[in-house]
């Protein structure tokens, strides 16, 4: 492909002979390793000498090209954020200067989470910031890959974020799990729908129910809860549950107290028995009738067996051999 060159044009020829040079570039039906560097040695000489408008035409020209060498991207990058915004935003792939300048400033961070193309490195780079902004990009944006271990990052975050668990429960790609889990987030409509959903997964049979509890069980849960003891409550609760001893259940935190009514209701226990476990652990959830009447209705809303798989995915806990 020839390409149209001047040893010393006019100033205001500079634009024009680059735009038409940078035009031939991409319509040409192929472009050969020498076609590349000569067009790449042409425009380097050009660039410096071209206004911001100018430069923003060859970004919006260059930039979806794949053939673009990546030493004009990178000046066009340098050059402004209007430009770098558009080769960033329009660029077909990303190199790995072009990722590290991006994940260098919070802008930049964003351009990576919204991207119509996600590899696993990069945002594991990205999350260990814990930037809100990106997570909850990362969690709006479709390309996003919740079974890699990033996506089971977002997940986890989100069992303590109830923002960032509203955007992930908009996604059309949770599993049944993925849904349980966020269960305490979700609003009334939603959560019917995740019961019905649990109720017929196949992943259900998984969390074998533990059999109904002893006497002396249901009488050292009433003691606890009698004493207002929650941590010790919580303990009892992840040995009766054949949990991990540091499980963090965190009933009383502001947010989780429909843990609670699903624990007792997974564990067995009848509604009376329920009640007086809701009444007597904490002021907060008894200290108004509709509080209590609200934790009931939570604690009836959910079958024995559906209760036990919320129960595991919000805690993301699996019972111990």
């Amino acid at each position: 492909m020839p390409l149209i060159g001047t040893p010393d044009p006019p100033p205001d020829a500079w634009t024009t002979l680059l735009t038409v040079n940078a035009e031939m570039f991409i319509a040409a039906p192929t472009r050969d390793r020498e076609t590349i560097r000569t067009f790449e040695s042409l425009a380097l000489g050009f660039l410096p000498r071209m206004d911001h408008v100018a430069l923003v035409t060859l970004a919006r020209l260059l930039a979806p090209c794949e053939d673009t060498p990546t030493a004009i991207l990178d000046h066009l990058i340098g050059h402004s954020p209007e430009t770098r915004d558009i080769v960033f935003a329009l660029s077909p792939r990303m190199s790995s200067s072009f990722v590290r300048r991006l994940l260098g400033t919070p802008e930049g961070r964003l351009t990576l989470a919204r991207r119509d193309t996600l590899d696993p490195p990069t945002v594991t780079r990205l999350l260990v910031l814990r930037e809100t902004g990106v997570e909850d990009a990362l969690a709006a944006n479709p390309s996003l890959d919740l079974s890699q271990s990033g996506g089971r990052e977002l997940m986890r975050l989100a069992r303590g974020r109830p923002g960032l668990a509203r955007i992930l429960l908009q996604r059309s790609d949770l599993s049944a799990w993925d849904e349980a889990a966020l269960y305490l987030m979700a609003d009334a409509s939603r959560r019917a729908g995740i019961r019905d959903r649990v109720a017929t997964d196949e992943r259900s049979g998984e969390t074998e129910p533990r059999g109904p509890l002893t006497e002396a069980d249901l009488g050292a849960l009433f003691a606890l809860a009698l004493e207002g003891d929650a941590a010790g409550f919580e303990r009892r609760l992840s040995a009766l549950f054949s949990f991990a001893p540091h499980t963090a259940w965190e009933l009383l935190a502001i947010g989780r107290h429909d843990l609670l009514p699903l624990s007792l209701r997974a564990l067995g226990l009848v509604e009376k028995e329920a009640k007086r476990v809701l009444m007597t652990l904490h002021p907060a959830l008894s200290h108004h009738v509709a509080v209590t009447n609200a934790l009931v209705r939570v604690f009836n809303e959910a079958s024995e067996p559906v209760a036990l798989v919320l129960v595991a995915a919000i805690l993301d806990a699996r019972a111990l051999p």
